[in-house]
């Protein structure tokens, strides 16, 4: 079986370079949980990037439906006496394809990319085989939701905690308004939290359905927004709750958590603890970072310290542009 995946073009040349680099290193995760070797290289047909691949043995609907979830794959053909036979689309659109992108703001991080880091801690995990249930996905660094949004996009659960009021209050008042815009039945609800007996956050919630039947059968999603400390996530969370972990480390110097600045390697030394509690075991954590202010050697030995395995993979470092390169590391627990 051979087939040509083909990947979405982006404007900038030397960040579609990047791009491709991670396309190439996603999906050799996810032909790794299919336990079939592969061949995967790039390949440019007619003036377009395509990965062709070509695994051992014939891929099965639900395995293809897997590879729906490459984010970085625009169409995928099967190629048959070098003709390209375009196959089924299978997107994990539970919910409008459109939710993570039209929330816009300055310094968001490129909804592409964090698809990307979902779907590979996804393959890196325990749960790639159930990719089509219901999974929970933590952001413990939310900022405005887009790992939540898309989490969402796929049916998953969304869980995040932020400290910025300003962000959490200007995501509420957009998935308010998406959800009447297209008419959809949801319940919101904002409650205080308790935290070690003081008062430690407030929570915003949100249950949904993708159609009415579905809400009146009880067969719903929920998003939670906590807004509070991340180094709290163990009280404001369930022991083994969480199937997935993703976060992008914030690109600055600095980052606030309850009214305290810390370098961001501070804070996520102290919140790492927590979110290894939080983690089922077989889940895997996916973390971005700015290779200009955290190194890659001081977040694995972190990691390590807290009893995570770091992920084996290729080379993720990329270019984004002047004061930003950024790279990623997964980690498994268990």
């Amino acid at each position: 079986m051979k087939l040509a995946l083909l990947l979405y073009p982006h404007q900038n040349i030397r960040y579609r370079a990047s791009l491709l680099q991670i396309a190439l290193e996603e999906t050799r995760l996810v032909f790794d949980t299919l336990e079939t070797p592969t061949d995967i290289h790039p390949e440019e047909i007619g003036g377009a990037q395509f990965l062709i691949c070509q695994p051992d043995r014939p891929l099965s609907r639900r395995e293809l439906g897997f590879l729906g979830h490459l984010s970085s794959v625009y169409m995928i053909f099967e190629v048959r006496d070098e003709a390209l036979l375009p196959l089924p689309a299978q997107r994990p659109d539970y919910i409008g394809a459109d939710l993570p992108y039209l929330l816009k703001y300055k310094g968001k991080t490129n909804e592409m990319f964090t698809d990307s880091m979902l779907t590979m801690a996804l393959a890196a995990s325990a749960f790639s085989r159930n990719y089509d249930a219901q999974l929970n996905v933590l952001d413990p660094l939310a900022g405005k939701g887009t790992t939540l949004l898309l989490a969402l996009r796929r049916g998953y659960h969304g869980i995040g905690i932020e400290i910025s009021k300003s962000s959490i209050e200007e995501l509420t008042a957009y998935m308010n308004r998406y959800f009447e815009f297209h008419r959809m039945k949801y319940k919101y609800q904002k409650s205080s939290l308790t935290v070690y007996g003081k008062n430690g956050g407030t929570q915003h919630k949100w249950v949904f359905s993708d159609s009415a039947d579905h809400f009146k059968d009880g067969d719903t999603r929920s998003l939670r927004m906590i807004c509070g400390d991340t180094r709290n996530t163990e009280a404001f969370l369930k022991a083994e709750s969480v199937h997935l972990l993703i976060t992008d480390l914030p690109y600055g110097v600095q980052m606030g958590t309850a009214g305290k600045q810390d370098g961001i390697l501070g804070t996520v030394s102290a919140a790492l603890p927590g979110w290894y509690c939080v983690l089922k075991t077989g889940g895997t954590l996916c973390m971005s970072f700015n290779t200009h202010t955290v190194r890659r050697e001081q977040l694995t030995g972190r990691l390590a310290e807290c009893g995570f395995s770091i992920v084996e993979t290729g080379s993720l470092a990329h270019w984004v542009e002047q004061a930003i390169e950024r790279d990623l590391i997964i980690a498994r627990k268990g």
